[in-house]
């Protein structure tokens, strides 16, 4: 009996280890940066409507310059989880980035992180209704195949953005002021890398992300265009 059980011991230990080797799939890390060709700027503001604005709370104090705020970074390909880093948010006065995106057939939640209330608007969406989101709140929008849709804010007028919808959408990452982008907790393989400003693709290449190391992906160029 003693002998049973002990093969029985041993035979489940070597089934949950060759699980276990078996399950663990790595994840890595992308790295890149973008380099501009005089992209599009946006409408100048008056000083007297910018300054009204600051001081209500609805537009962040910093320098007019380009931020690359408008940009979004997306990586495409085979992955059955839920998309990775694909969050969004309110902050500043705006949306943070402006340009989101979000899988075909599934939702997108878009944070408040401002002190005052947003009522998001979504031009064109099938059965999207606005409705106020004070601070903290989280607003979800379905999204199905189509767009992109213009994004709105029923109190701010100067609030914009676009959404994408895209069938195969890995992750998502912002791009910084100084052009930079990353994505992390990616799975090695194969994908297509897009950076998206406004209703366009601006750039793209292929990808093949190795396990075990961080993928340095070249600058790429963006093509000049408007929203």
């Amino acid at each position: 009996m003693r002998g049973k059980t002990t093969w029985t011991m041993l035979a489940a230990a070597v089934v949950a280890a060759l699980s276990m080797a078996y399950s663990g799939v790595s994840a890595e890390s992308v790295e890149g940066s973008v380099r501009s060709t005089g992209g599009p700027t946006k409408e100048p503001t008056s000083a007297k409507d910018y300054y009204w604005k600051v001081w209500n709370g609805a537009l962040p104090e910093r320098p007019a310059a380009d931020t690359n705020d408008d940009l979004l970074a997306v990586l495409t390909g085979k992955f059955t989880g839920p998309p990775i880093g694909c969050t969004f948010s309110f902050r500043g006065g705006a949306l943070d980035p402006s340009t989101i995106a979000a899988r075909s057939g599934t939702t997108v939640r878009v944070e408040n992180r401002d002190t005052f209330t947003h009522e998001l608007s979504v031009d064109g969406l099938p059965g999207f209704t606005p409705l106020e989101s004070g601070p903290g709140a989280i607003r979800t929008i379905p999204v199905p195949a189509g767009g992109p849709w213009s994004l709105g804010d029923l109190y701010y007028g100067h609030v914009d953005g676009y959404l994408h919808s895209i069938r195969e959408l890995v992750a998502c990452a912002a791009v910084s002021s100084s052009g930079r982008f990353r994505f992390d907790d990616v799975p090695p393989g194969p994908y297509s890398l897009r950076i998206l400003r406004g209703t366009e693709q601006v750039a793209s290449r292929r990808v093949t992300l190795p396990a075990g190391k961080t993928l340095q992906v070249d600058a790429l160029t963006l093509k000049s265009g408007g929203k």
